[in-house]
Formats: C-alpha cells, sequence, structure tokens
C-alpha cells in the first residue's frame, strides 16, 4: 500500500507494470513497463482537448490524476523503486492464503484432525521452531510462523493425505503438487546468488502453480460470498412449502436431504462463477526473476531488516 500513495496508483494495479485487474491471476510476464512521463504527457494532451489521446484515461491505466513524488526527478525510474519483499509477497501474502485454501481441503476430505495430529508431532530440528499450538488454534500468523510452516508444509500435508480413496487419488496429488510447487518457488528465491538455472527452476515452479491452482478455486471465499451464499441460502427456504404435515416422517428426511444438496450445488455453482485470482498478491510472484537478473538476490531487499 506504500507504493499505491507514493506511485499515485489505484490499490489493485501493480506499480511496475500495466497488468491489467483481470489479468492478475495468470502468469503472463510480458506487460508494458509503467512510464509515469508519458502519462503527464497523456494527462496533458486530454486536458488541451487532444482526441489521439481521448480513449487513455487514468481508470484505463490504473492511475490517479496528477504527479507522483517522483515526477521530474533525474536519473529515477519509478517503476523500479518497487522491489520483491519475501516477508509480505510470500510469508504473510500467498502462504497465508495457502493456509486458507489448506483448511479448505482438507475440511472437504475430512482430514483436518489428521493434520492437526501431524502438526503436533513434529519433532525439534536445529533451525526449526516447533509449533506450542495446534494448527486451528493459530489465531495470527506472523513472519517467523509462515516462515516455519514453509519448511515442513509440504511433509506434513504428503503424511496428512496418506492412503487415499480411490475417488480422493487426482485431487491428493493435485493439492500436493500444488504446494510443492509454491514451497520450493520460497525456497529457491531465498538463494543468496543465482545462475540462469536456478532462475529457470523459479519460472517452472510458479508455472506449475498457476497450471493447478484451479483446484483452489472453491475454497477461494470472502466474506461477500459468504454473505450472498447465505442468502441465496434463505430465498430457497423461503420458496419451499411451509407446511408438510401429511408427509410421512421418512419422506420429509428424504425431502430435507435434497434440500440441503440443493443448497450445496447452488452455494458451489456461486462460488465458481465469482471466485477467481485476479488479486495483487498473486501477480506479485511473476515479476522475482527480472529483479534478480536486474538488481541481485532477493533477500537484500527483505522488510525484515532495519
Amino acid at each position: 500500500m506504500e507504493k499505491v500513495a507514493l506511485h499515485r496508483i489505484q490499490s489493485n494495479v501493480f506499480p511496475r507494470c500495466e497488468v491489467p485487474a483481470i489479468e492478475l491471476g495468470t502468469n503472463m510476464k510480458v506487460y508494458p513497463v509503467r512510464d509515469y512521463t508519458i502519462y503527464q504527457h497523456y494527462d496533458y494532451q486530454n486536458s488541451i482537448g487532444e482526441t489521439d489521446y481521448a480513449d487513455i484515461t487514468p481508470e484505463s491505466l490504473g492511475i490517479r490524476v496528477g504527479q507522483n513524488v517522483f515526477y521530474g526527478l533525474n536519473r529515477v525510474s519509478p517503476s523500479d523503486l518497487h522491489k520483491p519483499d519475501m516477508l509480505h509477497t510470500v510469508s504473510l501474502g500467498l502462504f497465508k492464503h495457502m493456509v486458507d485454501w489448506i483448511q479448505g481441503f482438507l475440511k472437504k476430505h475430512r482430514r483436518l484432525e489428521a493434520f492437526d495430529k501431524v502438526w503436533n508431532a513434529l519433532p525439534p530440528y536445529p533451525g526449526f521452531l516447533v509449533p506450542k499450538k495446534a494448527y486451528r488454534e493459530v489465531t495470527q500468523w506472523e513472519g517467523k510462523e509462515m516462515r516455519n510452516l514453509g519448511r515442513c508444509a509440504l511433509g506434513i500435508q504428503a503424511v496428512t493425505l496418506r492412503q487415499p480413496g480411490s475417488a480422493q487419488l487426482i485431487a491428493f496429488k493435485r493439492a500436493l503438487r500444488r504446494v510443492r510447487a509454491l514451497v520450493n518457488f520460497n525456497m529457491m528465491a531465498q538463494y543468496r546468488s543465482h545462475t540462469a538455472e536456478t532462475i529457470t527452476y523459479m519460472e517452472d515452479y510458479l508455472d506449475t502453480f498457476h497450471k493447478i491452482k484451479d483446484i483452489l478455486l472453491e475454497f477461494q471465499v470472502t466474506k461477500r460470498k459468504c454473505v450472498k451464499i447465505d442468502e441465496q441460502r434463505r430465498e430457497l427456504r423461503d420458496d419451499r412449502p411451509k407446511t408438510r404435515d401429511s408427509i410421512a416422517p421418512a419422506k420429509r428426511r428424504q425431502i430435507r436431504d435434497a434440500e440441503r444438496e440443493e443448497e450445496t450445488e447452488q452455494g458451489m455453482d456461486l462460488i465458481f462463477c465469482e471466485s477467481h485470482f485476479n488479486f495483487i498478491k498473486m501477480h506479485l510472484l511473476s515479476p522475482f526473476w527480472d529483479r534478480i537478473r536486474q538488481f541481485g538476490n532477493i533477500e537484500m531487499y527483505s522488510t525484515e531488516f532495519g
């Protein structure tokens, strides 16, 4: 959010490049770099009524009208001022989302209790902090806890998802691939030095994550969606017959089960229709390797250090 104020951009756009808000959840890597000098030129041309730039508005570029604090400074490229930050982009960004996705997935397949047991059974190891609370008892995840989770998340989930049923086999494999891709990307991004090969590994891991992330779509549920689902459920119940006294108890149970199933199906349809991954933290991983090639390793930009 500091970049939003400094660059005078909208809160759902990227300060470095002109990626559209509806494409933040993709892994496309080639977008025009933001040139704030040109933006000033567009603004001036529009102010004098130049029709050639009538379609280029601040809203279409994701910026606000006016100069940002870097305008006119020699040898300053505002788009280069944004650097990847492991703490807020990965540990407190994508890993926090991953925690919610893991919980939703395990709850759906009734493995959440097994996950807690494995979590509480982790042994001590140099450089690893043994969790003091059960997984679901952690109310606030901080940076050190998220880094700790990154070290053990894949192993815990692999043990938790042992012995899947025939209907669960493909979903469990894809879930493990998804966690593995994100964890491996995180580990590679922490390297103190890089080669062309390590950067290629990072690209491949992120590509893998994006290819199989759709399995998480049903768990990308916001508070607003929950409110809509509750409203939809109430409307369905209001439209149904109120009196069923003449129906036999066994038949009433069958009707109630069918109604609950209908509510669940319509709720899932609503989630899949309105859920997406087009939020800014999803896109922040894409330019990592460009910044590595340009400026060096990512660890030196971490906001964990004063």
